[in-house]
């Protein structure tokens, strides 16, 4: 199995200046400023390094789109020197590398030209997949995108992302063409002979007898509508926690405070039975992490989790791997870096890596579940 962990460009490598997030952080539109950050577009060789001695066989990165196309049409070669040896140093670690090629953030210039509004933006975003095949991308599997649901929801109807709009007209509009995007390049990139799927931000939604049709619609517009209208070779499954539909309800309605969300590890298991049952693909967990200052909580998280993994594995679910959210605590979307996901902390001065126990946890299933290459 694969066994490692997960991140975003934005999140991780700092000092992502040419992007639509990065603009708004500037002129306070978002509340949080992501800065240099972890850097591990400077330290990546320290941190394969700590992988590799947490015995992790998987790292899951971005490819980020406004570094390799910093203006329309335009190549930076260098940006895709930097990928290309990034995935040369985890595989040398014996570490499988699984580019994702967007996860939330536009090239600025993309989002001024109405980004994923517009089909005929699309053949950017194309050349840019092209430009990465050109240069000879030596991994087995690519995720195209990531949560289209979460992006498409927060973007155009809670309006936490750019662009700020509330319109479900754009929201269905934007959810659509990412869908389409996805099986297009899923098509050019079959055709060169990757394993290829997306990963989606999966929730079991809970609800008494009365508010059934509610989690049923909940579950149909973010479960199941993006495989539906998809082409995938596996299932990348995000999973984070159940929602109570009811309370979800709510808190759209009438903006009750109430705890939504809940943890349950046995949710891993049943979404992963469920989806191998519809869809008869391999599963692979690309997220699943807690934010906690209590690392001792993670560890059962982390344990918790895996074992209801695993019982889902043994009834006969094929589980590609594993990628724990994340290596590294970093960036948060909207509360900077107030949140702590990471198995790795890091000293925002001097940049060193802090690991913490959680990590030799992940460590202990990879010794006993993963094999490094």
């Amino acid at each position: 199995m694969l066994i490692g962990t997960s991140s975003s460009a934005h999140q991780v490598e700092g000092n992502d200046k040419n992007t639509d997030w990065w603009h708004f952080e500037m002129n306070r539109r978002l509340p949080y400023k992501s800065g240099s950050g972890c850097m591990q577009y400077t330290y990546y060789k320290k941190d394969i390094h700590i992988m590799k001695k947490l015995k992790l066989n998987a790292y899951r990165f971005e490819i980020n789109f406004s570094r390799v196309m910093p203006s329309p049409g335009i190549i930076n070669m260098g940006a895709i020197k930097y990928y290309k040896n990034l995935i040369k140093e985890l595989k040398n670690a014996g570490i499988e590398p699984i580019p994702t090629l967007w996860h939330y953030t536009l090239p600025l210039w993309f989002y001024n030209i109405h980004g994923f509004e517009r089909r005929e933006n699309f053949t950017y975003f194309i050349k840019y997949v092209d430009s990465l095949l050109k240069n000879d991308l030596d991994v087995k599997y690519i995720l195209t995108i990531n949560e289209p649901v979460i992006y498409a929801s927060k973007a155009y109807l809670s309006r936490e992302y750019p662009p700020f709009r509330r319109s479900y007209i754009m929201f269905n509009r934007v959810l659509n063409n990412i869908l389409l995007l996805h099986n297009q390049v899923y098509d050019i990139l079959k055709a060169n002979g990757y394993t290829v799927s997306f990963a989606n931000n999966f929730m079991e939604f809970k609800s008494d007898a009365i508010f059934y049709p509610v989690a049923k619609s909940l579950d149909y517009l973010f479960n199941q509508r993006p495989l539906l209208q998809t082409r995938f070779d596996f299932i990348g499954i995000n999973y984070y926690k159940t929602i109570d539909a009811m309370r979800f309800l709510a808190s759209k309605i009438n903006k009750s405070k109430k705890k939504i969300w809940f943890v349950d590890p046995r949710g891993i298991g049943r979404i992963a039975e469920r989806e191998y049952k519809l869809f008869k693909k391999p599963i692979m967990i690309t997220e699943n992490g807690v934010d906690t200052l209590d690392d001792n909580y993670r560890i059962k998280f982390i344990n918790e989790h895996f074992s209801e993994l695993m019982k889902a594995k043994k009834s006969g679910v094929p589980v590609l791997g594993y990628l724990h959210w994340s290596f590294l605590d970093n960036f948060e979307w909207n509360f900077g870096y107030n949140k702590n996901f990471g198995i790795v902390g890091f000293d925002n001065e001097t940049k060193r890596r802090i690991i913490k126990p959680s990590a030799f946890a992940l460590r202990d299933i990879a010794l006993k579940y993963g094999k490094q290459r």
